[in-house]
């Protein structure tokens, strides 16, 4: 489970799961208590326009039909779960300090931020260098996750590593006759978006990757679980493990972001997974 009150980041490639992770958890937070939900509200900041509210009602007809089959069930669940979409990072901005106050007085359980990333690429598209416009949020989201006490889940986008940051790490050695690797042999040239500052600041860090069409979800930094990675599916029950037993993972493929035998998620009604 993402537990409560620190900040835990999914990161992966465009298609792999991120969002349909974030709706599952917002359904699930939205839930009775007896249906093994909190029972409480989800804000979910949507930045980059991929929530949808049908894709939400069909994850809960097919994971709780006995709840989502009742009169009004279906539009009482939607109702519980707030989307705010910000079209800057100054928007956000004033989004948060309302958040702060509507936290506790309106039961909110689980706040959503999809994805951080979009949000500070259009600074950086006018000139604001990343760390600066991110040094207050960090700060910020965090004090928000440890004063309310609630999962806060924020997604992360991949960017292609530069060869003087792949230089940087040890387990890539050059081969003997200093051949250049063919790139569809060796696809872990992607790293978490927002930099060094943004990587320490988050309590746990999900990796979403996909290897020979598996898609994995990896536990790459946390302070409670080994390193592990487990395999996944998407379904028109949202996104679901296969298996509740881990594969322990050692060394650099802990931190790295595969992207190999990836192909975009068609659902049933022909819309694209996120």
């Amino acid at each position: 489970g993402i537990p409560f009150g620190v900040l835990t980041e999914l990161v992966g490639p465009a298609g792999i799961g991120k969002t349909q992770f974030c709706l599952k958890l917002s359904l699930l937070a939205s839930l009775p208590t007896n249906c093994g939900g909190l029972d409480g509200r989800v804000i979910y900041i949507d930045a980059e326009s991929k929530f949808s509210s049908r894709r939400m009602i069909e994850i809960g007809v097919n994971s709780f039909p006995e709840i989502f089959h009742m009169k009004g069930m279906a539009q009482e669940m939607a109702g519980r779960i707030l989307v705010l979409r910000p079209t800057s990072l100054s928007e956000f901005t004033e989004s948060l300090q309302q958040i702060k106050v509507s936290l506790l007085q309106h039961k909110v359980k689980l706040l959503v931020i999809d994805s951080m990333a979009a949000l500070v690429s259009g600074e950086n598209e006018q000139g604001l260098p990343r760390q600066h416009a991110l040094g207050w949020h960090i700060s910020f989201i965090k004090s928000l996750a440890e004063f309310s006490r609630i999962p806060i889940v924020v997604t992360n986008q991949v960017r292609s590593r530069s060869r003087d940051e792949a230089s940087q790490y040890s387990f890539q050695v050059q081969s003997r006759d200093d051949a250049v690797e063919d790139p569809t042999n060796f696809d872990s040239h992607l790293v978490a978006a927002l930099g060094i500052h943004w990587a320490h600041a988050v309590t746990i860090r999900l990796v979403l990757e996909t290897k020979s069409g598996q898609r994995f979800m990896k536990v790459a930094k946390s302070p409670m679980s080994p390193s592990l990675a487990f395999p996944f599916y998407i379904s028109s029950s949202g996104i679901s493990l296969l298996s509740d037993d881990g594969i322990e993972m050692t060394g650099p493929q802990i931190n790295t972001i595969h992207c190999q035998g990836h192909s975009s998620i068609i659902n049933f009604d022909g819309e694209r997974l996120q």
